[in-house]
């Protein structure tokens, strides 16, 4: 047989696989009561990779969320074989199904920088970098035992909290993972070292939904969230609200050492994980072990898991990652998820973090956004689309670039001027501050990654 004539026979039979696959998930969505509303189905081989992707309508799929749970994922590839099922896509949603042997992932992966209103977690086995808008991300469970790259996961979060300008509730009861950001300006309660400081942190949370609850009845629109508010906060003239980022690191720990599952940090917690998304609050349950009836009480509100290395095939089982239990030891920061597959998370320099934590340090300004900055101040601190426009950015760029920058409180409108752009006094503060938090540590080579929004 000719090289030609065996690639033609692998690709028949891909093709079988691929029209197999087609039939059956339309079937496990009717089955769960969902519209298997696909709109096309796409067969592709690029470096290597075969992949089928099943791309779905969304003006006919309802409320996005019913779609992209990760129990749904598993129904789904266990359905086909076991073949797993990826999300993919950033504008719309799109099934991935990997048909070929998957390719190895990098034994590091820098972090390449804060990329504003996204998170940016790793690089997946696809070669491409996961990058997921807040709003997006929800809640996360992370596990991990010492070394194998939770707490630098953690810390990474943070990280780029920071530079988004959020607020933060943090926990770390060892003391091992936030020791350089007690005292920070962005907490909102002192950093927890104890269960009964934990339930302090949460305790606090619950509070400010409670007052984001008030807020969000004094302007128009009825907001449903964060986005929503800000929107409307800035057409009324009202200052908008930072998003709010809760680590509790050794969760497992504290609610055991709390009354357990059903104990007042697990039940506060559990209210908290169910009112937090609507109010701009994303939390992350971090521990080295988790048990079955702890992960039983927030297992409905976690967006994914990231299960590293773990002490066995029950943990893993526990946090819905059961794959994890197969990471080598050699394997730092490479975590299986239940939404994105393998990711080989980003790296980040603790030094960064310690110098983000420093007294009078503020969030850095990207190269691009002092750019935008002082070009404003250089047209007596006026923005406009014209402006942004003649930076290179094109007309939805620059719109968006100034609704966001109103969001964060950076540029408001001034009636005395027909209500033109101006930037404030808090971004003159970031413009004049040092830039302690580097927005990159090595960046990626584009050869490497591909960003992908999810």
């Amino acid at each position: 047989m000719s090289n030609n004539e065996e690639q033609l026979q692998i690709s028949r039979s891909r093709l079988r696989e691929a029209e197999a696959i087609a039939k059956r998930l339309p079937d496990v969505l009717q089955r769960r009561g969902l519209r298997p509303a696909f709109s096309d189905w796409l067969l592709t081989a690029e470096h290597g990779l075969t992949w089928l992707f099943g791309v779905l309508d969304l003006r006919r799929v309802g409320r996005l969320e019913q779609y992209t749970q990760p129990d749904l994922l598993h129904h789904l590839s266990t359905a086909i074989g076991g073949r797993p099922v990826y999300l993919s896509n950033s504008s719309g949603l799109r099934y991935a199904v990997l048909l070929s042997a998957p390719p190895r992932l990098p034994r590091r992966v820098d972090f390449p920088g804060v990329q504003r209103g996204s998170a940016v977690l790793g690089q997946r086995a696809t070669g491409e970098l996961l990058r997921v808008p807040w709003e997006r991300l929800g809640h996360l469970l992370v596990a991990g035992k010492t070394g194998a790259g939770k707490s630098s996961f953690d810390r990474l979060l943070v990280y780029q909290a920071l530079a988004e300008g959020c607020q933060l509730l943090l926990a770390d009861l060892d003391g091992a993972t936030f020791p350089m950001l007690a005292g920070h300006s962005a907490l909102l309660a002192p950093l927890a070292r104890s269960p009964e400081a934990m339930l302090t942190v949460v305790e606090r949370a619950l509070g400010e939904c409670d007052h984001r609850a008030s807020v969000y009845g004094q302007v128009g629109g009825f907001p449903e969230n964060l986005a929503e508010y800000n929107a409307a906060a800035v057409r009324e003239g009202v200052a908008p609200l930072a998003r709010v980022l809760v680590v509790l690191d050794e969760y497992n720990a504290a609610v055991l050492g709390s009354g357990g599952a059903n104990g007042p940090l697990s039940t506060a917690v559990a209210a908290l994980g169910w009112r937090g998304r609507k109010f701009g609050l994303n939390l992350v349950f971090s521990a080295q072990d988790f048990t079955k009836a702890v992960v039983g009480r927030v297992r409905d509100q976690v967006g994914a898991a990231f299960c590293f290395r773990v002490r066995g095939a029950e943990v893993a089982r526990a946090v819905g990652c059961p794959a994890a239990v197969r990471i080598p030891e050699a394997r730092p920061g490479l975590a299986v998820t239940d939404r994105w597959g393998p990711v080989q998370t980003c790296y980040l320099d603790k030094t960064l973090l310690v110098q983000a934590g420093r007294p009078g340090v503020r969030p850095a300004l990207s190269a691009e956004e002092q750019e935008l900055a002082e070009a404003a101040l250089e047209n007596g601190g006026r923005l406009s689309i014209p402006l942004l426009r003649e930076s290179g950015l094109s007309e939805w760029q620059a719109r968006k670039t100034l609704t966001d920058w109103e969001q964060r409180g950076w540029v408001r409108r001034d009636p005395q001027h027909d209500n033109a752009r101006y930037i404030t006094a808090k971004l003159h503060g970031l413009l004049s501050s040092p830039q302690a938090a580097h927005t990159a540590s090595s960046p990626l080579k584009p050869s490497q990654t591909v960003a992908m929004e999810v």
